[in-house]
């Protein structure tokens, strides 16, 4: 009963998701993408055990980037998110039933209050959902699922806005990470394209990390899907140099590239990573298309390898309790 409850309540939740997924799954033949909780594929216990292990796996087997780039999830981790997030899944079944995971996201949501406060995007009585972790496989031929994982995101929540009060919609990258801010934008695009829509992303905020007042982590750009046009503003260049206090230099470079915009004075909360500071940007547009990340190397060096796991794989077919 406590099962079936649990996926009517997700199905409820989750639904401009789920009609979203179904409809871009129309467009292939043999390749689904789904709100993981509200699946039909994954609602016995043993399914949902190893869809749990398989996205963690497919974040261990397909992340070998800047280890700092991305929090790669254990299954303990996944499995929270699975029950507190819509996990976003594009897959395929293979000849021998097995999955095959070809892309993947969590969107997680937060609010903002006098007693609670994201220290990653503090800003007060704020209700904000987050982009987090969107990962494809490597080396695949089926190309574009990063994509039409970002039109499912924000095409679901541009109608989630129509009758939830406001919010915002977020993501975070490593200041290096071009990468991930180049899909971002790339997402947006597509999106205008596809529905004629303004969809734009932004660069609206930095945040630190300090231990004992040293940096642990490069800076952090906080961005924000909305939806409507901005207009281009100058092109801002954040070209960084490899040096022995590299997050310190990072973040001066930041500071050098963003001259004449309204910074405002950090917002400081303690989380278990450190003392974490986030700078708001403000009265201001730098949309993503008018940035460019130079790394000249600084991303290079700490690739990362993913960990050895040995488990028997007990595999269960489609439907099969």
């Amino acid at each position: 009963m406590k099962k079936t409850k649990f996926f009517a309540r997700c199905h409820r939740s989750y639904q401009n998701l789920v009609e979203m997924c179904d409809k871009i799954t129309e467009e292939y033949s043999d390749i689904k993408f789904s709100v993981v909780q509200c699946d039909t594929n994954f609602q016995s216990p043993i399914q949902i055990i190893n869809l749990v292990k398989d996205i963690s796996d497919f974040y261990n087997e397909n992340w070998l980037g800047n280890a700092d780039y991305l929090h790669v999830p254990d299954a303990k981790k996944v499995l929270e998110n699975y029950l507190n997030y819509p996990i976003i899944m594009a897959y395929r079944y293979n000849e021998d039933g097995e999955i095959d995971i070809l892309g993947v996201s969590t969107l997680k949501y937060y609010q903002n209050t006098a007693t609670e406060v994201n220290p990653y995007y503090p800003i007060p009585n704020k209700r904000f959902f987050e982009i987090t972790g969107i990962l494809t496989k490597r080396d695949s031929n089926i190309k574009n699922i990063g994509k039409k994982i970002y039109e499912i995101l924000i095409k679901s929540l541009e109608e989630y806005q129509k009758i939830l009060p406001e919010f915002d919609v977020i993501f975070v990258a490593d200041c290096r990470n071009y990468m991930s801010l180049n899909g971002a934008r790339g997402g947006a695009k597509y999106i205008r394209e596809q529905y004629n829509d303004d969809a734009f992303g932004r660069i609206i905020g930095i945040y630190t990390v300090r231990n004992n007042g040293v940096l642990v982590e490069a800076p952090t750009f906080v961005a924000k899907f909305e939806f409507q046009r901005y207009a281009l503003g100058p092109s801002v260049i954040c070209e960084y140099k490899d040096c022995p206090d590299l997050f310190e230099e990072m973040l001066i470079t930041i500071r050098k590239s963003l001259d004449g915009y309204d910074i405002a004075a950090g917002i400081k909360n303690m989380d278990d990573c450190g003392e974490v500071t986030y700078y708001e940007i403000c009265n201001s547009c730098i949309n993503l298309d008018d940035i460019t990340i130079l790394p000249n190397g600084t991303e290079l060096g700490n690739d990362r390898i993913p960990h050895p796991r040995i488990r028997k794989r007990v595999r269960v077919r489609v439907n099969n309790e």
